[in-house]
């Protein structure tokens, strides 16, 4: 009998000990602004942006708040996961992916390759950012696409699309002297350079960005946007609706 509680004992605390070690093996989500890989560029009453770096070997696992967007800058192949998933799938990204993620449960990124990974993270405020609405194809109320259509001719001048209710997120290229008509009145702007760029928009404003960094246009640009040199322009333009 003696023998028989001790081997039961013996169980509990095998048990236990793995529980604790399941335990303390869990990693606990970085708040966003605090994961070093995330580097803060702009806040405003509407989005929070940041730039996401992650060398060869290198992670990040991150609560999002909001729900948010990510331009990819570059071409990557990335593990990724959800809290709770094994950290398995890898996931294949093109320079101008753009992907629009609902915020909640942790998501988890990993650096497998030697290739450096870089995108732009766009967390929007406003919960009416979202891909719920009315679906013209169904006719229904549902969720519509995540993501931006790839160019038929990453050649030519070309602006598509996601529509997300409150925003309205568009991949555009812009050829030389081609032009970016101003916006609705009442929508502010975004802009995240995927190329170099060297704009006018008429005599009051001449900007010089690179990608990497973005461009708080803010409501009320009355001029278009032009294209001054003769390699393409290529950008991610975030409109965002006033409630």
């Amino acid at each position: 009998m003696r023998n028989h509680f001790a081997f039961l004992g013996g169980l509990i605390f095998v048990g236990w000990f793995l529980v604790v070690s399941a335990w303390a093996q869990t990693p606990v989500p970085d708040e966003i602004t605090a994961e070093p890989h995330y580097h803060f560029l702009l806040s405003n009453d509407q989005v929070r942006v940041f730039e996401v770096v992650l060398r060869a070997t290198e992670h990040a696992f991150v609560r999002h708040q909001y729900n948010f967007l990510v331009v990819t800058l570059r071409d990557s192949e990335m593990v990724m996961w959800n809290e709770g998933e094994s950290e398995i799938v890898n996931f294949r990204f093109n320079h101008g992916d753009i992907r629009f993620f609902y915020g909640g449960p942790a998501r988890g990124m990993r650096n497998d390759r030697t290739t450096e990974y870089h995108n732009i993270t766009v967390e929007f405020l406003n919960p009416k950012v979202t891909t719920f609405g009315y679906q013209a194809t169904t006719g229904k109320w549902d969720y519509g696409s995540n993501g931006v259509n790839p160019p038929v001719d990453p050649n030519k001048k070309f602006r598509n699309s996601l529509d997300l209710n409150q925003a309205k997120v568009s991949d555009v290229q812009l050829l030389q002297r081609d032009i970016l008509e101003p916006p609705d009145k009442g929508i502010s702007e975004l802009v995240i350079p995927m190329t170099d760029l060297d704009m006018t928009a008429g005599s009051d404003l001449h900007a010089r960005k690179a990608p990497g960094s973005v461009w708080w246009i803010g409501d009320g640009r009355k001029n278009e946007l032009m294209n001054t040199v003769p390699d393409p322009a290529r950008f991610v333009v975030v409109e965002l609706k006033a409630e």
